[in-house]
């Protein structure tokens, strides 16, 4: 059932928005919904105790979320950290593919 709404979602608002969204999601929730069975889909990943490669093994990502209590200059308090899945030069064309008209 999370899968089809999942998919519902997704491809309303990719229809919407002329683009697919990121689907952020926990170990416990891909895990246990298989959302690895998604097509089509990239995602944004939380793993705070170990790499994607660890906790999702093979499963391709976009962004990992690997910390919730980052601390960063000029920022108060702790926040999420993230990186990114590729260098700079694929970092400009995601963004180029994922820009909104």
């Amino acid at each position: 059932v999370i899968r089809r709404d999942a998919a519902t979602i997704i491809a309303m608002m990719t229809n919407h928005y002329g683009t697919t969204p990121i689907l952020y999601t926990t170990v416990d929730f891909f895990e246990d919904n298989e959302l690895w069975k998604l097509n089509g889909v990239e995602f944004w990943l939380r793993s705070v105790a170990a790499h994607p490669s660890d906790r999702y093994p093979g499963q391709h990502w976009t962004f990992w979320q690997y910390s919730s209590t980052g601390l960063v200059p000029g920022m108060t308090g702790k926040i999420d950290l993230n990186v990114f899945a590729g260098g700079e030069g694929a970092w400009s064309d995601w963004l180029a593919t994922r820009s909104v008209q």
